[in-house]
């Protein structure tokens, strides 16, 4: 009863998961576990959902399991190999929502630890000591997953496990910047921030917000796309007759891989463009997308053919998305501060928008199969570049036209 007390339930997007009180000394083993664990039955559960609804197969319990293991390790960015096939684009649905698990579970670790630290020792120097537990939690959770694979067909490569700690690292660091920037104790990431020069911390937050407005205004052009070529979504959808329970596995399928077509959208958008296929290219001033798997999404896609120049107008809107970041920075600084300091800052914030999306589509761009699906994706070099210089653009005129005003008042 004393255990179970001092285990604590929050809610995740698949339910309630118990949180042990951070004062214990495995609560940060069995956190690290547990959040691993949540993030990888929500694969699990649907894969032994349609093993039990398909009596005829011949496939074991056994390999359903192991084929959502491996697809648990490829949605932490860890390459899969599928026989002679090698599978390394990462579905970002399911890697955002294994961060944002993790990101939840430690964020209550760090409170309930501060909490029992109270009166005894100082809560940041206890939450530097249970970080390493929690990442080696979810290390000891993802050798177990490991071991599963070897049940199914799918297989992680040599440092699977290793990359999957890429998750808790990166929720670890986005926990503890939040603790700081709430005025609570933060080890390591408060000391680190403290440190940074104040343009590079006022650049964060409005960079991080032009990445979220690129984002959705690619999602918008997603859902255009999907809107103007239903019929050829639905088509492909009939053609490939997978029932209701195939259909259903095939639509959340689509579903994790939704951000990656957003992220394919945006870099049409910024100009490079993408491929789906060796050989195929959708860029702004046309479309070659060459023989593609029939997956329904990719039947958004435009048609074969050369586009008229007007469109290469539609980079205006990174450009204004760049004006609209360097607002923002702005307004962290003095409104008299010198124009070098406004650039500064507005740069900076841009760049932090730019190298964000550039993280996303590396993640995004990949091998997807066999031959003509060795490179399925945008290229992040070139598309962090065409950002950069796009935002930065709009930075630089947001400055000037700010700096005139300035003037024109004084």
């Amino acid at each position: 009863m004393r255990l179970l007390e001092r285990v604590r339930p929050i809610r995740t997007p698949i339910g309630r998961v118990r949180v042990p009180s951070g004062g214990a000394w495995w609560a940060p083993v069995v956190s690290g576990a547990l959040a691993a664990t949540a993030s990888w039955l929500t694969l699990a559960l649907p894969a032994l959902a349609v093993w039990v609804a398909t009596p005829r197969t011949t496939v074991g319990w056994g390999d359903a399991l192991g084929v959502a293991s491996a697809a648990w390790f490829l949605a932490h960015g860890s390459p899969v190999s599928v026989g002679a096939s090698s599978i390394s684009i990462v579905p970002l649905g399911l890697w955002a929502l294994a961060l944002a698990v993790t990101t939840r579970v430690l964020g209550r670790l760090l409170d309930r630890t501060e909490a029992a630290a109270k009166g005894t020792t100082w809560p940041g120097q206890l939450a530097r000591r249970h970080l390493p537990g929690f990442v080696g939690g979810y290390a000891g959770f993802a050798l177990l997953a490991w071991l599963l694979t070897l049940a199914g067909p799918a297989r992680p490569g040599p440092v699977g496990v290793l990359v999957v700690l890429l998750v808790p690292g990166l929720a670890a660091a986005t926990a503890l910047v939040r603790r700081h920037l709430t005025g609570r104790a933060a080890p390591l990431a408060g000391d680190v921030l403290d440190r940074l020069p104040r343009w590079v911390a006022r650049s964060l937050a409005p960079g991080v917000w032009g990445a979220a407005a690129l984002l959705m205004l690619a999602a918008v052009l997603v859902l255009v796309m999907v809107v103007v070529r239903l019929s050829s979504v639905t088509s492909l959808y009939a053609a490939l007759g997978t029932g209701l329970l195939g259909g259903l596995v095939l639509t959340l399928g689509q579903l994790a891989f939704l951000p990656d077509v957003v992220i394919w959208a945006l870099a049409w958008v910024a100009g490079p463009g993408f491929s789906v296929a060796d050989g195929s290219s959708v860029t702004l001033s046309g479309a070659r997308p060459g023989l593609m798997p029939m997956i329904p999404l990719l039947g958004a896609l435009p048609t074969e053919g050369v586009w008229s120049r007007w469109l290469l107008l539609v980079i205006v809107l990174p450009v204004a998305i760049g004006v609209a970041v360097a607002r923002r920075a702005c307004r962290s600084v003095a409104q008299l501060s010198s124009w070098r300091t406004k650039l500064t800052t507005s740069v900076a914030a841009v760049a932090v928008s730019a190298i964000t999306i550039g993280i996303l589509a590396a993640l995004a761009t990949g091998s997807a199969g066999l031959e003509r699906l060795r490179q399925v994706g945008p290229n992040p070099v070139a598309l962090t570049a065409a950002l950069l210089g796009e935002l930065a653009l709009g930075a630089v005129l947001h400055v000037v036209i700010d700096q005139v005003r300035q003037r024109r008042r004084h």
